[in-house]
C-alpha cells in the first residue's frame, strides 16, 4: 500500500477518479464528501490545515482522506468495503498527523469501527455533540490537539 499526499498541481489529475470513488463508497448521509469534493479547487490545497490524502493499492484508489481546516470544518475518510478490516484508515490518520501536525475529526458514537481505527492512530476523544436529527458525534484529536479548537467554532 502507498499513500499520497496530493499536491495542488496533482488535484486536476486525480480528481475523476477521487469524485467517482467517493461517490461510490461513501454512504454518509449527513455531509456529503462528494458535494464538497466537487466544489473543491486546487488551490485550496493550499490552505492551511487542508488535506487529501489516497491509499494506492497496485495504482488503484482503496480509500481516500479529505480534511479542511485541521478536521474542523470539514474531515472525512472512505475506504472500499473490501478494505476495511486493514489498517488503513490507521495509516491515513497517521499519514495526516505528519503532515498537518493535528487532526480533528468528528464520528458518529455507535461507529465502533471509525471509533477503534481513530483510537489505533492515537487520536483522542475529548468532546461530544449533538448533530441536526439528534445523532450524538464524539470529536477526536490527534497530534498537537487542543479542546478550544473545537469548543470556540462550536460556540
Amino acid at each position: 500500500m502507498k499513500i499520497v499526499s496530493l499536491k495542488s498541481h496533482q488535484w486536476e489529475q486525480y480528481r475523476r477518479p477521487i469524485l467517482n470513488f467517493v461517490k461510490r463508497y461513501d454512504h454518509c448521509d449527513v455531509k456529503s464528501t462528494y458535494s464538497w469534493l466537487f466544489h473543491f479547487k486546487k488551490h485550496d490545497l493550499l490552505e492551511p490545515g487542508t488535506s487529501i490524502q489516497l491509499a494506492l493499492w497496485e495504482g488503484k484508489i482503496i480509500a481516500v482522506a479529505a480534511v479542511s481546516d485541521y478536521g474542523t470544518t470539514h474531515s472525512t475518510i472512505v475506504v472500499s468495503p473490501r478494505y476495511l478490516p486493514t489498517q488503513v484508515q490507521v495509516n491515513l490518520y497517521n499519514s495526516l498527523l505528519d503532515e498537518l501536525g493535528v487532526c480533528y475529526t468528528k464520528i458518529r458514537y455507535d461507529d465502533q469501527t471509525k471509533i477503534k481505527f481513530a483510537l489505533q492512530a492515537g487520536l483522542v476523544c475529548f468532546a461530544y455533540l449533538k448533530g441536526e436529527e439528534n445523532e450524538i458525534y464524539l470529536w477526536f484529536g490527534g497530534g498537537h490537539w487542543h479542546t478550544t479548537d473545537i469548543t470556540e467554532k462550536e460556540a
